[in-house]
Parts: structure tokens; C-alpha cells; sequence
């Protein structure tokens, strides 16, 4: 609508064909603003209903604008102009609804909401469970997160055995960090972020602060914000262990951190007798998620042993740990009591069941960064009714 309407307004100035040049540049222009400011200005720091309120004025003040500009319209500029008002108003009061929408979608109630340039952070609280989501989709619940945490970082850290210098990807809420802080000779931990909304909320907030330990305050800590893909080739020296907290591979966005050449890049990282270990996203549902991440790290050349626990807030939960075959492996104790791993436990952990494998029909291929199938593997669920 906008192109024949701007040709009119400049066809009177200038040739006709260079107002049709001008118009057709505009809009490319407008386009390309338009579709940078959304996601990287009016999104995270508006929100989604706030947003939708400021652009719904727009088309009004162009109409207003237009009245302005050709004199045929003149009559109703006025309208138009009395109108403005009552849309801001309007604005105005509707903005404030995307909380009280956005606090049904969730079972208990909302205590905190934070829009960052990644992502939408809502914490709930019901007595004793604190729960984080990001996107909409749970993070962890305080009640039973321990199992998660201990089940990604203390296997690997206990079949390394002396663990002193630790790379941690993702996991900026320092729960992951509060387990590997436990072990006694660990001297470096270099943790790897991309929101540093997420780290400053978890140093802040007396809850997470309060779950996680202070981690992230911790002086063996050194704390990266960035892309892990892009920072991790220029971190220092090499890690005993590499442990891997992205989120689901749902877009190829996040596939790409757990891709063929992202893994190269961490077993350039890996010293001598290390170890790599990764979520793999629950294995009951998606089977081949966990299987292609086995088969990404064997087309490296790497031992694998894939293993799974149940978290009763999220279900079964798989994870792929991964070294080199010429490491040597200790015997796998803990030097401390944890909550729910022990020595019994990890003998057992990596007997994975039949049924969180893919079946004899379902083929997995090593995912890559120019051939992301772990998106297409993370939207098949097994169980899923269409």
C-alpha cells in the first residue's frame, strides 16, 4: 500500500521514474530498519504486548502524516489528529496486559520476569519450588535440579579423577558451576555465557543466589560473555574437563553448538586424558537427538558413552559423554557426599535402556553446521500426536 501512495507524494518533485527509484529505495531501507529494531530494540526492551501496542500507532501517523500532505485529504486532518491521543491512550493501557497474559501461562505464580537480548526470563515460585524458564520452556525447579547437575558434571569429573582446570558452556544460572566447585583440586574454571542478563541475574537474586552458592563469585572463576562457537578458540591453555549446557537443538541456531565443527574446535581445547561431556535432550521423546550428538563426536574419533537419568520435573534426561580412546579413565568415585550420585549409581549410569534408543527405522546421521538434522531430529518426537 505504502509504494504507490509514496510515488504520488514524489512524482510532483521529480521525474517519474526516478520518484519510482527513490520509493523503492525507501522502502528497502524501511524494510531493513524495521526488521533490525523488532528483535534487537522494540522486543527486548519493550516486550511482545507493549511492542505490538507501538506499532499499532504507526499506521495512524502515517494516515496523519498523509492528510498533511496531499490537500484532498484535508479534511481529515483534524479526525485523524483527535484520534492520536485516544490511541495512546488506548496504547497505554493495554501495554500493561502482556503481564497479567503472561502470568496464565504458567501453574504457579510469577515472581519475576526479565526481557534480555536473548531471551525471556520468568521465575515462579510456589513454597519451596523456584522454577526458571526461558522462553517459555522450564530451566530447572529447585526440588530436583540437583540431579540434573550432579548427573551432567559429576560423572565426567569423577572418570577424570584430579579435575584442576574446568571449561564450562552455557549454564549461566551457576548451578553447573556450584557442583564443580565441590571438587578439591579443581584450580580454574572458565565459564562461557551469552547473556549477561542471566549472570547478573543469578549474582543478584537472593533465591538463585542462595540455590547456586554464590558460584559465580567464586575466584576460580573466570566468566566469558559471548558466542561460545566464536570465543572458545581463543580461551587460555587446555581443560581436563569440557561440560556442554546448551539448550535444546531446536533452531539451527543452537544446532550449530552441537555440531561436527563446534565439537573440533572443543577437542582442540581438550588436554591430554580429558573429557567432554553434553545434555542431550531427553531420549525417551527424541532418541535421535541423543544418538546423532554419540555419532557427531565418533565421526571425531572419540569414545562415547551415552547415559541418562530421570528428573521428575523434566523426565528422563540423556547426556553423551565423549574422549579420546587413548584416555585413561579412574575408577569413578566422589570425594564428597552428593545428594544423589554415588559410587553405586555412576557403576550403573551408563547402561542406557533399550527404549531410549532410536529403533532399527529411525537412521542418524553425525550433525553438521551445514546440515543441522538435529532440528529436525529435536521437532520428531516419538510420542508426538499430531
Amino acid at each position: 500500500m505504502e509504494l504507490p501512495l509514496l510515488t504520488r507524494l514524489l512524482e510532483g518533485q521529480e521525474q517519474l521514474r526516478r520518484a519510482l527509484a527513490q520509493v523503492l529505495a525507501l522502502d528497502y531501507l524501511g524494510a531493513l530498519l524495521g526488521s533490525l529494531a523488532l528483535p534487537l530494540l522494540l522486543l527486548p526492551w519493550l516486550g511482545l504486548l507493549p511492542t505490538a501496542a507501538l506499532l499499532a500507532l504507526v499506521p495512524l501517523l502515517c494516515s496523519g502524516a498523509l492528510c498533511w500532505a496531499f490537500p484532498g485529504l484535508r479534511r481529515w486532518r483534524w479526525p485523524v489528529a483527535a484520534a492520536l491521543p485516544l490511541a495512546g491512550v488506548a496504547a497505554l493501557l493495554v501495554a500493561p496486559l502482556g503481564d497479567r497474559v503472561e502470568d496464565g501461562l504458567y501453574d504457579d505464580p510469577v515472581i519475576g520476569r526479565l526481557q534480555t537480548r536473548h531471551q525471556r526470563i520468568v521465575l515462579t515460585r510456589r513454597r519451596d519450588d523456584l522454577r526458571v524458564y526461558l522462553d517459555g520452556n522450564l530451566q530447572f525447579s529447585s526440588v530436583d535440579e540437583y540431579r540434573y547437575h550432579e548427573a551432567l558434571v559429576h560423572p565426567a569429573m569423577a572418570l577424570h579423577g584430579r579435575p584442576r582446570r574446568v571449561l564450562l558452556l552455557g549454564a549461566g544460572d551457576g548451578l553447573a558451576l556450584r557442583e564443580i566447585l565441590r571438587w578439591p583440586d579443581l584450580q580454574r574454571v572458565d565459564l562461557v555465557e551469552l547473556d549477561p542478563a542471566m549472570l547478573r541475574l543469578a549474582r543478584r537474586h537472593p533465591l538463585l543466589r542462595r540455590l547456586n552458592g554464590a558460584s559465580l563469585d567464586d575466584p576460580r572463576v573466570h566468566v566469558h560473555v559471548g558466542d561460545a562457537l566464536a570465543l572458545v578458540p581463543g580461551l587460555p591453555g587446555r581443560y581436563d574437563v569440557i561440560i556442554a549446557d546448551f539448550p535444546d537443538p531446536a533452531t539451527p541456531a543452537l544446532a550449530r553448538l552441537y555440531s561436527l565443527g563446534f565439537y573440533g574446535r572443543l577437542l582442540g581445547r581438550l588436554a591430554p586424558g580429558g573429557l567432554v561431556v553434553t545434555q542431550a535432550s531427553t531420549p525417551f521423546f527424541t532418541p535421535r537427538v541423543l544418538a546423532s550428538i554419540q555419532a557427531t563426536f565418533e565421526a571425531l574419533g572419540l569414545d562415547t558413552r551415552p547415559y541418562s537419568v530421570t528428573v521428575p520435573s523434566f523426565g528422563p534426561w540423556g547426556f553423551v559423554l565423549a574422549h579420546r580412546p587413548t584416555a585413561t579413565l579412574a575408577a569413578g568415585d566422589l570425594p564428597f557426599q552428593a545428594r544423589w550420585l554415588d559410587r553405586a549409581q555412576l557403576r550403573h549410569l551408563f547402561d542406557l535402556p533399550r527404549d531410549l534408543r532410536p529403533g532399527p527405522g529411525e537412521p542418524v546421521e553425525p550433525n553438521r553446521l551445514v546440515l543441522p538434522v538435529l532440528v529436525d531430529y529435536q521437532r520428531q518426537s516419538r510420542w508426538r500426536s499430531d
